[in-house]
């Protein structure tokens, strides 16, 4: 029966992405750009004259899509068609695949851009299947939360570099500990090229290896070296010493955005307002609370996915009300603190309702892709 689900959700994930293909526009309905920046859009993109939603400034996919038209930031029109040009542009990996796999065509580069998440959870859901053979319902459960999630789900539906960056993370925590450190170096160093939060996880990776000072931080510091590098090549382009080009408005006092999006959204159900926006967002806090809990109740620091779901527990923490400005862009900021719970809890006799608590925001997400 397990092996009937596993192939039923991969055949529900499918007819949820086929559902967004449209005849004319392909499949960049999955990127979701907004009215409000239509008029800012690169002249290569306005001529493909893709879907936008009215009367929305559409979602960060929109912005990485365009670096993908110009990956070497040569056009001068980026900087006004980016919201914040040197913290997107940043996070090239993803527009640059798009970019080579195109071959410098915008409707293809557009089309692959898209399609990149889709490609990435199908290998991500294999590859956590080989980390976790599905034997039973529990380890069905398990797989089903990390492919399933809100973060997972939410990077797919509206292209972004989220499940990317986790998935090559995966691939680093494969590697890791093997006899040779340059496989686990290299999927980190392209995790970095990816999301510069992938950072953390290579700290979190590097930091039980015996002789940390000499051997550890040399492995952080050559993971982090291209994304280095990039980032100086980006500050040539576009200089800025702003906090919203910098990202570090995505950070605030510990648990104060915590506190205030739980005041906010417990706010709006007292008033009546009863839209999943804030149902949903005390149901997530509670969820990535539960997480972080059991990862603490349950410590394994010899387990590399303990040491990273630690370090994303307490990233949640010091999440801004930028991040909080969804509560799903903050289950997609902490997705391998949710990997890491559903990989390591512990099959008791609470297995189940621990298992739904954390992951109760699945039913929300399917709900916003369809």
């Amino acid at each position: 029966m397990t092996r009937i689900a596993f192939w039923l959700t991969l055949f529900c994930f499918t007819v949820l992405v086929v559902a967004k293909f449209d005849p004319q526009a392909g499949f960049a309905r999955l990127i979701r750009f907004g009215e409000t920046f239509q008029s800012r859009q690169l002249p290569s993109l306005q001529a493909l004259s893709v879907p936008v939603v009215a009367h929305s400034s559409g979602y960060d996919g929109q912005f990485y899509a365009q670096v993908a038209l110009d990956p070497l930031l040569g056009n001068p029109n980026l900087a006004t068609a980016l919201d914040s040009p040197a913290y997107r542009a940043r996070r090239i990996l993803v527009p640059a695949t798009a970019a080579l796999l195109g071959f410098g065509q915008p409707w293809w580069i557009i089309q692959l851009y898209a399609l990149l998440n889709v490609g990435a959870w199908f290998a991500f859901a294999w590859l956590l299947k080989k980390e976790l053979p599905i034997v039973d319902w529990i380890s069905f459960a398990r797989w089903f939360g990390c492919v399933f999630s809100m973060g997972v789900l939410e990077s797919v539906r509206q292209s972004l570099v989220d499940l990317p960056a986790v998935l090559l993370l995966v691939m680093a925590v494969r590697s890791n500990g093997r006899s040779s450190a340059k496989p686990t170096t290299l999927w980190l160093a392209l995790g970095n090229l990816t999301k510069e939060s992938s950072l953390l996880a290579a700290t979190a990776l590097a930091a039980y290896r015996p002789h940390f000072l000499r051997r550890g931080l040399r492995y952080i510091v050559v993971a982090a070296l291209p994304a280095v590098v990039w980032w100086i090549y980006v500050s040539r382009h576009f200089p800025s010493t702003s906090i919203n080009s910098s990202g570090f408005g995505n950070f605030t006092w510990p648990l104060l955005g915590l506190i205030d999006e739980t005041i906010l959204s417990t706010r709006a159900i007292l008033s009546g307002n009863f839209d999943s926006r804030y149902t949903f967002a005390l149901i997530g806090i509670a969820g990535m609370i539960i997480q972080s809990t059991i990862l603490w109740r349950n410590r394994q620091p010899d387990s590399p996915w303990w040491r990273i779901g630690a370090a994303y527990s307490i990233l949640l923490l010091v999440l801004g009300p930028w991040v909080w400005g969804g509560y799903w862009a903050v289950c997609r900021t902490v997705l391998p603190l949710t990997i890491a719970f559903n990989l390591l809890l512990p099959a008791n006799r609470i297995f189940w309702p621990v298992w739904i608590g954390g992951n109760l925001t699945i039913l929300h997400a399917v709900w916003r892709f369809l």
